[in-house]
């Protein structure tokens, strides 16, 4: 397949990305994680049945670059919020420093484990492996709860909880990338930084461009001027921090978290990029599949196993951790981390970026175990968590469930069959005559 078809077939998975957005189709349908998009990407890619070039994948990495550092704007934008309602400090500094755990945590063990099942690897690929499978192992999505909530009309204490951890663990994978991307720059200062300080540039790049934005805007929120100063800023965010070997994902989530925090027409800015996530979403998923590669290296299968146990042991670790924190989620199920190990957006844009920044064993294994993470997430996570709230009474007992349709061919049959003790309607209500 050359470059136009796979441009074409973008173009077709960004139309059907909008009409989800737009509500021209039923909500509930498909997985949090999107992990299907990655599996078709997969499919079609060069390890499976090559549909997809390697010359053509090639020729769409700087377009994924810049789909990426998007997401990372948008995520930005909406960090430490739900949808307008702002996640408690507390809340926020616990769900981050509990998502920094569970990837170093995941990390350690790649780092050990990588001793014995890669000892060709050099101390730098070494390090740059165990951050970037720590980084892509951080993440719940926070599309998780949105799609449970919208499938079963969930809500309550234990919905906000997990909505609030769900929203404000994206800072620890990026994070995580940001220096790992630190540790390799390929620009030099007047003097010599450690990794730290090449992470806190990767920061302030974002910041310095969120402010230029946020002045640009203005006082008064004009949608056609927005978006050219928002489109303009964040494309010298992503080729700034890409060209000196940066991390171009942090220095945008940074440009978002900057112009949230400052602007006043916070909720305008939101409201306008909102629609834009699931239409880039979703050719990045693609791409993000087609570049996965389970034969990049003889080590890869052990590095996955290792990083999906430890996943499981830090969201078990989490749940436990906030049943104690939280005063409401002290009833519920010890078993809540499980459904913290959906997986999405975040963690496979991380991945991508690492197998494109990377090109070789270390990045491929980065992005495998992403996606593996992602759809073993979809075995568990949405499961564990529509138990976790079903126990807590804050979702309705199970109905007869359509695959595609949910709960609305339960319900239809449900009210299409008479119940004894019930009236039916006249033929006259039938024809709305009275």
């Amino acid at each position: 397949m050359n470059a136009v078809w796979l441009l074409m077939g973008l173009l077709v998975l960004s139309y059907l990305g909008s009409s989800l957005v737009g509500g021209r189709v039923l909500r509930g349908i498909g997985l949090p994680s999107g992990a299907e998009y990655v599996v078709l990407g997969f499919v079609v890619g060069p390890s499976a049945l090559g549909l997809l070039e390697p010359s053509s994948l090639a020729a769409f990495e700087p377009v994924a670059g810049v789909a990426l550092g998007w997401l990372a704007l948008v995520v930005g934008l909406d960090f430490g919020f739900v949808g307008n309602r702002r996640v408690r400090p507390s809340r926020l500094a616990l769900a981050v420093l509990m998502s920094i755990a569970t990837g170093c945590g995941v990390a350690a063990a790649v780092w050990f484990v990588a001793a014995r099942v890669a000892p060709s690897l050099g101390g730098i690929d070494r390090v740059l492996l165990a951050a970037g499978v720590g980084a892509v192992s951080a993440e719940t999505t926070r599309h998780a709860v949105l799609w449970v909530t919208q499938r079963y009309s969930a809500s309550g204490t234990i919905s906000d909880l997990i909505a609030d951890i769900a929203d404000c663990d994206d800072l620890g994978p990026l994070l995580m990338m940001g220096c790992a991307f630190a540790l390799v720059p390929q620009a030099t200062a007047p003097w010599p930084l450690p990794f730290w300080g090449w992470t806190i540039v990767t920061a302030l790049i974002g910041v310095v461009l969120g402010l230029i934005a946020v002045v640009l805007l203005g006082t008064d929120f004009r949608l056609i001027q927005s978006w050219g100063v928002l489109l303009g800023t964040s494309l010298l965010t992503i080729g700034t921090s890409a060209r000196v070997g940066l991390s171009p994902l942090l220095a945008t989530f940074a440009m978002g978290v900057t112009i949230a925090a400052v602007s006043r027409h916070r909720e305008e800015i939101v409201a306008m990029v909102a629609p834009t996530e699931r239409p880039v979403i979703l050719p990045a998923l693609l791409l993000a599949g087609a570049h996965a590669n389970p034969k990049a290296a003889p080590f890869l299968p052990w590095i996955v196993a290792i990083a999906l146990v430890v996943r499981i042991a830090g969201k078990l670790a989490t749940g436990l951790v906030f049943r104690v924190a939280s005063p409401g989620a002290r009833e519920t199920s010890p078993w809540l981390g499980l459904g913290l190990l959906s997986s999405g957006a975040v963690a496979m844009s991380v991945g991508l970026a690492f197998a494109l920044r990377f090109p070789g064993p270390v990045g491929h294994t980065v992005l495998f175990t992403a996606a593996a993470a992602a759809v073993f997430g979809e075995f568990v996570g949405p499961q564990a968590l529509r138990a976790t709230l079903r126990k807590a009474g804050e979702i309705a007992a199970p109905e007869r469930e359509s695959l595609f349709f949910g709960r609305g061919l339960a319900r239809a049959g449900r009210d299409a069959t008479p119940v004894e003790g019930d009236t039916p309607p006249s033929p006259a209500a039938g024809r709305g005559e009275g």
